[in-house]
């Protein structure tokens, strides 16, 4: 099974990522995020720093989004490069939210937890050949075909 597909668009570039799990699909998005940013996939590298966070969203289409901008911000704040996924996705109902009356409904929330190791910019062999500004939502959704899912992600460039 391939992990991603690097697509074009009109204006924008995109990928489909592949996994048999939202852990897997999430991981391979990533990883053709940033072959799309360098023209070509980072080699193995040994993390340099591991970081741990947790992003809850609305559905899971929402928290890939999250993700993925979560790991853009890195790169582009502090010149990280992930190197290793590490995730965890549960879902459940929200917590911290006030209870809902009759007429509202609670809403289930879908959590990661992650743990990334990366390594600088500075240490590796490649430099960035595309600026990827931002993770969109356009057309994304999670599908399922015979057991793989399938996720595809415009990125605005």
């Amino acid at each position: 099974m391939r992990r991603y597909e690097i697509i074009g668009t009109t204006a924008d570039a995109g990928v489909v990522a592949y996994g048999k799990s939202l852990e897997a699909l999430f991981a391979n998005a990533a990883a053709g995020m940033f072959a799309l940013i360098f023209g070509a996939e980072p080699r193995s590298l040994l993390s340099d720093r591991t970081e741990t966070f947790r992003i809850s969203a609305i559905d899971p289409e929402a928290l890939l989004v999250a993700f993925l901008s979560e790991l853009l911000w890195r790169f582009d704040t502090h010149l990280l490069v992930p190197t290793g996924y590490d995730l965890s996705i549960q879902a459940g109902a929200a917590t911290g939210r006030p209870k809902p009356d009759a007429s509202d409904e609670q809403l289930d929330q879908v959590t990661l937890e992650a743990k990334i190791g990366f390594v600088a910019l500075s240490g590796m062999d490649l430099s960035p050949t595309t600026d990827v500004k931002a993770v969109t939502m356009h057309n994304l959704a999670i599908k399922t075909d015979r057991g793989v899912l399938s996720a595809k992600v415009i990125f605005d460039i």
